[in-house]
């Protein structure tokens, strides 16, 4: 029997955490709250399946024999991005951080969110939408305020009917027009 090649392990690893991406990021919204935030308020996550390749590495990161890559630092980065993948799944379940405006290098994100096993960055347009994923926290710690509370809904709906992590009543107090009177997120 042959070995796979690094594309094909790859690859295979791609695809078999795709259906964990999508059911968190696609078929879900989160709200973001912390109380510290200083850019917005709180934030809405929003991801479609064209947000994963961003995550994943797209096709160009594995052109081992372009000019100025070296193939051991690229097939390294595209490691790094493939072990945190599984993650993905219990993300929002975390005690998480977050710094606004976050910059690594060539990255730029409105919003980027740690457990401290991974970093995801989001870009913001009217909704945050996965952008790049990184090993480890790679958050600037003087900037870094903690989610104070995440909320989901099914994607679709209106109301965010599902606490995942923190207490609701600080944001209820900062936010009751988001809120029903029996208590559920619009």
């Amino acid at each position: 029997m042959s070995e796979m090649t690094f594309k094909q392990r790859v690859l295979n690893e791609i695809v078999k955490t795709a259906f964990e991406y999508k059911a968190v990021f696609i078929d879900y919204d989160y709200l973001i709250f912390s109380k510290d935030s200083k850019k917005k308020p709180y934030y809405i996550t929003s991801a479609s399946a064209d947000n994963y390749p961003h995550l994943t590495g797209e096709e160009s990161d594995f052109d081992f024999a372009s000019k100025n890559r070296n193939e051991r630092d690229v097939k390294g980065s595209v490691r790094q991005k493939i072990k945190m993948l599984p993650f993905l799944s219990t993300l929002f379940h975390m005690k998480l951080q977050a710094e606004e405006n976050f910059i690594k290098g060539k990255i730029h994100c409105s919003l980027a969110t740690s457990d401290n096993a991974l970093t995801i960055g989001f870009t913001d347009t009217e909704l945050l939408r996965p952008k790049t994923l990184l090993q480890s926290n790679e958050l600037n710690h003087n900037k870094v305020v903690e989610i104070t509370l995440v909320l989901r809904r099914k994607r679709g709906s209106d109301k965010f009917d599902t606490l995942v992590q923190g207490n609701a009543e600080e944001f209820c107090k900062s936010f009751p027009d988001l809120f029903e009177a029996k208590g559920n997120a619009k």
